[in-house]
This record gives structure tokens, C-alpha cells and sequence, in this order.
């Protein structure tokens, strides 16, 4: 236990009372000292006792109020005054100082003799010592018993339990470098970690914090989460692989669910979609997130999209909802049970995922609206709608290596401003017209007309609910553009 202003207070056989009573009784005490020198601070510093028979005491409210300023400001723990020998005792308006600015002003009883304090603090810094050893072994003892299929949360409640304080995980809040131990209110302290995922962690305790011991807590949950990812990293492959096939429609459906189950993923499934810059980010994001939470599912990445099959009996929520906070939204297809629908809820999904983006939250698809008053929700007949207008110009691009498609899309999201289009496409004015001439030739489409140009917008909504354009399309790398250009 640590020793305070207020462990000092409580000892009766030290005779010591304090003059500005509750103020920082919390104080941490490591050694005691006597100090009779006018400016303490130049010789005593962080934590220390200062006890004075008052012969460095000055005289007057205002020298007063520069000598315990001092003190506090080295960080010295607290003062303690013998009770009759003061020359210039400390007027009532230096204690009010003393009291505003959190310096604890004592004092001690003519009787009780300086030694008595000095080796009471230097009994009591032995057995924290000697306490905090015997936790530190404790804890790491913990760690030792703690099975690497063990759930985490069993070792934050025995870490917890030595230390008397509530440890959970959360996910890491941005800007503060890992180990960095910061205060987030009155007795809650969190320390972001470097396991995959990067989790924080928080500690609740009352009463005075050890960040020593609190630093090894940290650690070690950070050794515990590190080892678990190791041990599952090797699963989380095979079926990154495994669900990335069933993508691509490369296994059988039927041997496919025996596959599955054998990652304790059982129907009725939901695919889950994120699209983030860093996707390698993300992966590891979702494969701690459910790795920690002991809840089955496959991750993998597929074009530029972080994909996750789980099952919908889990408590899924919390983690999705988690991960949306820090990833920009995330798609959740409709349940299904079969394995051979499993590109039909990709595209739910990736409709889902459109949403998402507008709101940063998650978004499923059998609970979003229309996609307008004007589109269907199902992707087939959003796919159906596309093709009628934009296929032969999406054959186009395909045939000749061009990007038109991503132009008509530019243009007519700017409403078919020259400048703007222009801009976001990095190419001169007049070759985004000859472009849009080209495009115009290609559909039969006059973009002048308001009846052609809203057909044309509906079109490119259609396919990116149905999910054959991303909701943010990449602009078209330069080599490229200058094919569009012949």
C-alpha cells in the first residue's frame, strides 16, 4: 500500500495533525527529512517529508506564502511544523494559500521526536517494497497459470484481483503512444497496448495508484494477447484462404460448411464488409477483436474490402459496433444459411457498405431503406439496371484498357461541371469533353439532355448497390488515363 499524507495522519504515536485539513492527504510520502534552510526545495526534492523546528520559517504572510509555494512546486510531498518552537508561526492566511494551491501543511507534537517520523516513513517504504515485490510476483505467477486458450478475461480478473482494481480492454483511443499510462477521470487509468489490434487498457482503482505495478499489469496482458495471436495466427490463415475460395465460388458448397464448422462458424451466417485505406490494419483489427472476445469467424482481405463470416447466434454487435467507430462503417448482409449464396450476400454486403459510409456506423442490409424512390433494393435488379445503360461502356474499358466509366461518374457526381470534373480527374477541360463525346457515342446518351443525364445517374447508383463499382472508386492511374486519351 502506498504511503500518504494520510497514512502519516492516521498513526496516533506519531502526534502529527494537520493545519489545513483534507488538503492532499493523497500525497505520496517515499522519505523523511529535516530541513532548516530557507528554500528547502534547493536540497530536499520529489516526495519528501520536510520537518522544520520553524527555524527556516520566514516572517510575514507574503514570504510565507513564497517559502510553501516553493515546496509544492519541487514537488516536496508535504511540511510538518514542531508545535511550539516556531519563531514565526504560519499566519492564517499563508495556510489559506497553502490550502488553494494543494500543499499540505502538518504538525508535529513538541514530544515526538523527528526520528520517530523519519523511521516511521522509512519502515513504511520498506514493507511497500517488500508488498509491491510479492504483487509483482504474483502477478507474473498469474501470467505462468494462464493458458494461452485460457479467455482474457480471466486474467484481468485475477490481475485485478492482486491488484484490487477492475481491468477490462476497450478499443485504443488514437494519440496516445503504447505504454503511455494517462488518467482518464478520478480513479480510471488507461495504457494503450501493442498487440495486434492495438487495445487499451483500463484500470479502475481507488485510492492511491502504483504505476509501477500498473506497468507491469500492462505488460503482461500485452504478453498474454501477443502469445494468443500467435497461437491462432496459423487458423486465422487457412481460413483467410478458406473464405476467400468460397468468395471466388472455387469449393464445393457441400465439403465447404464442414470446413467452416471446423472454425466453430455455424449457420445461419452473416458476412460483414469493411473498406478502409490500411485493410492489412483492419485484419489484424478483426482478428484480435474476435480472437479476444472468443467469438468464431473468417476474415480475409478481397479487393481492397476486409471480409468477416460469422455466425448470427454470437453477440456480434459490440465488436462490429467497435470496429465501425474506427473503420468508417461497416456492410452486415442478410442472414443466410447456404454457403452457394455466400456472393449474393457479398454484394448485400457491399450494398449494406454504402450506408455505412453516409452514417459510420453499421448498416445491414435487410434494415436499410431504398436505395432511392427510383432503385430496387435487390442486386440482381440493381445489376439488371446498370448494364442496360453503362454495359457497353463498361465492355469499352474492359476491351481497351480505359476508364471511362470512372469519368461519367466523376462528371456527373460534380452535376456535369467542366471545372470541377476536370479537376478531380487531374486532366485538361478539353479532354474531359472529348472524353464525354466518346462516352456520349458509346451509350447512345445525350448528358446535355436532363432526361439522359438522370438515367445515367441512376444507372451508376444501381451498380454501386449492387456492387459492381466500390462505393469509392479509385481514381484511374496516369498510364491510363492517357490511354483514354487515344
Amino acid at each position: 500500500m502506498t504511503f500518504t499524507v494520510r497514512s502519516l495522519l492516521d498513526l496516533a504515536a506519531v502526534g502529527t495533525t494537520s493545519l489545513t485539513p483534507g488538503i492532499g492527504e493523497d500525497r505520496h510520502i517515499e522519505w523523511a527529512h529535516v530541513c532548516e534552510q530557507p528554500a528547502p526545495w534547493l536540497w530536499l526534492g520529489q516526495h519528501a517529508l520536510v520537518m522544520t523546528t520553524g527555524i527556516g520559517v520566514p516572517e510575514g504572510t507574503a514570504a510565507q506564502c513564497a517559502y510553501l509555494s516553493g515546496m509544492h512546486d519541487a514537488g516536496i510531498a508535504a511540511i510538518t511544523i514542531d508545535a511550539e518552537m516556531p519563531a514565526y508561526p504560519f499566519t492564517p492566511e499563508a495556510l489559506a494559500h497553502a490550502a488553494r494551491i494543494g500543499f499540505p501543511v502538518l504538525q508535529t507534537e513538541y514530544e515526538v521526536r523527528f526520528v520517530t517520523l523519519a523511521m516511521t516513513v522509512a519502515e513504511a517504504g520498506q514493507r511497500e517494497r517488500a508488498a509491491r515485490v510479492r504483487q509483482t510476483e504474483q502477478l507474473y505467477a498469474a501470467l505462468g497459470e494462464h493458458d494461452v486458450d485460457d479467455a482474457i478475461d480471466a486474467l484481468l480478473d485475477e490481475l485485478g484481483r492482486i491488484l484490487g482494481a477492475d481491468l477490462s480492454l476497450h478499443p485504443h483511443e488514437r494519440g496516445a503512444g503504447p505504454g503511455a499510462f494517462r488518467q482518464l477521470g478520478a480513479g480510471l487509468w488507461a495504457a494503450p497496448l501493442l498487440s495486434p489490434g492495438e487495445p487499451e487498457l483500463q484500470i479502475a482503482h481507488s485510492g492511491p495508484v502504483d504505476r509501477t505495478l500498473l506497468q507491469h499489469a500492462a505488460a503482461i496482458v500485452d504478453n498474454a494477447l501477443a502469445v494468443k495471436v500467435a497461437a491462432r495466427r496459423s487458423d486465422w490463415l487457412h481460413g483467410s484462404l478458406l473464405l476467400g475460395d468460397l468468395c471466388d465460388e472455387s469449393v464445393a458448397s457441400a465439403p465447404s460448411e464442414h470446413l467452416v464448422e471446423a472454425y466453430g462458424v455455424h449457420p445461419p451466417y452473416l458476412l460483414a464488409v469493411a473498406q478502409h485505406p490500411d485493410t492489412r490494419d483492419t485484419l489484424d483489427q478483426v482478428h484480435a477483436a474476435f480472437g479476444s472476445s472468443r467469438i468464431p469467424a473468417l476474415a480475409t482481405l478481397k479487393d481492397g474490402q476486409v471480409l468477416v463470416l460469422m455466425s448470427a447466434a454470437d453477440p456480434i454487435e459490440p465488436l462490429l459496433g467497435a470496429l465501425a467507430d474506427t473503420r468508417s462503417g461497416i456492410g452486415v448482409s442478410a442472414a443466410f444459411t447456404e454457403l452457394s449464396t455466400l456472393p449474393n450476400a457479398l454484394r448485400q454486403a457491399r450494398s449494406a457498405l454504402i450506408r455505412a459510409h453516409q452514417s459510420g456506423r453499421v448498416m445491414r442490409f435487410d434494415e436499410q431503406e431504398a436505395t432511392s424512390l427510383f432503385l430496387p433494393n435487390d442486386p440482381e435488379q440493381l445489376r439488371g439496371i446498370a448494364r442496360q445503360v453503362l454495359g457497353p461502356l463498361r465492355t469499352y474499358d474492359e476491351q481497351r484498357g480505359t476508364s471511362l466509366t470512372h469519368t461519367l461518374r466523376i462528371f456527373l457526381e460534380e452535376n456535369r461541371s467542366w471545372v470541377r470534373a476536370s479537376e478531380r480527374l487531374f486532366v485538361h477541360r478539353q479532354t474531359l469533353i472529348a472524353r464525354i463525346s466518346r462516352i456520349e457515342k458509346i451509350i447512345g446518351r445525350d448528358l446535355s439532355s436532363m432526361e439522359d443525364t438522370a438515367e445515367c445517374w441512376l444507372a451508376v447508383q444501381a451498380a454501386i448497390g449492387c456492387g459492381d463499382l466500390a462505393p469509392n472508386d479509385p481514381a484511374p492511374e496516369a498510364e491510363e488515363s492517357q490511354r483514354a486519351l487515344r
